[in-house]
């Protein structure tokens, strides 16, 4: 990027705040882990400017990615991008002009993206009005999740750690968004469970490795492969070319569409260019 269109570009905080930086109009800026001092978050025009809510009824939403990962200290999910997603799903989840959100940090979510969490609450969600907490010891109870519109449930790089939580969500009335790229399944630590009921989605494999013509390629960690993921611009109103594909360098999850009326709003796929094969990457489906 040149260093005149970089600085048109980049939002200047205080002298004694981070800088915050996202991908306006689809280039990049670099974020830092520590946030703070953030000032008003500007939106390029066409891209989420429009913050009304796209359904009428509550909606279940499943990102298997970590909008946050970062490798050699830049956003691995183009900053536009994850903006895009976050305030677009949020409109597909919860039919309420400015919802509460309550973000729930998994506590199984291990170290993988550690900063992704605060990523979606500081940066891609600063437009809306977000209660952040770990999740208690026990699991999310009924208690925890009243006088709330919309509930985002974030684990990075780890699959979900109790069955408590899954089972409040799937009780809970208002907006669920579960975001990470290991989310299509439960823990293997304990007693293992399915996210089928809550996601929609049949787990399959973790998705490190896509076999293509024979040739199997590794996706994990930044270090392989990458997928490609293309956000379906008739589902994503408002969308810019510089918005609508990316890459992801880190595993997402095989899965099988299977709940009737399950929506795939976006497909990964994996290895070199000449590989078809592909899979869901963020699907959204209304409640009954």
């Amino acid at each position: 990027m040149k260093t005149g269109l970089r600085s048109k570009l980049m939002i200047f905080l205080s002298a004694t705040a981070v800088l915050i930086g996202f991908q306006n109009c689809g280039n990049d800026v670099a974020f830092t882990e520590k946030i703070s001092n953030l000032g008003s978050l500007g939106v390029c025009s066409g891209v989420s400017c429009d913050l009304t809510p796209l359904t009428a009824t509550p909606a279940v939403v499943t990102i298997l990615m970590a909008l946050g990962d970062q490798a050699n200290s830049q956003l691995v999910v183009k900053g536009a991008s994850a903006q895009l997603i976050a305030e677009t799903v949020v409109r597909y989840a919860s039919p309420e002009n400015d919802p509460k959100v309550l973000l729930v940090k998994d506590r199984a979510r291990g170290t993988e993206s550690a900063s992704d969490s605060d990523y979606a609450k500081d940066v891609l969600l600063a437009r809306y009005q977000v209660t952040q907490i770990e999740e208690p010891v026990g699991g999310l109870l009924d208690s925890d999740v009243s006088g709330y519109d919309l509930i985002w449930f974030n684990n990075p790089g780890t699959p979900m750690g109790l069955a408590v939580s899954r089972d409040t969500l799937i009780r809970f009335r208002g907006g669920v968004i579960m975001q990470g790229d290991d989310l299509a399944h439960g823990s293997t630590s304990g007693t293992a469970f399915s996210m089928e009921a809550l996601t929609g989605l049949r787990f399959i494999d973790n998705g490190t490795d896509v076999t293509c013509a024979g040739v199997k390629y590794n996706h994990n960690d930044n270090n392989g492969e990458k997928f490609r993921v293309s956000l379906d611009p008739t589902k994503i109103p408002g969308a810019n070319a510089a918005t609508i594909a990316f890459e992801y360098g880190n595993d997402i999850d095989t899965t099988e569409v299977s709940r009737p009326g399950l929506e795939v709003v976006a497909y990964a796929q994996g290895g070199p260019a000449a590989c078809t094969e592909k899979r869901p990457a963020i699907v959204r489906y209304l409640k009954n």
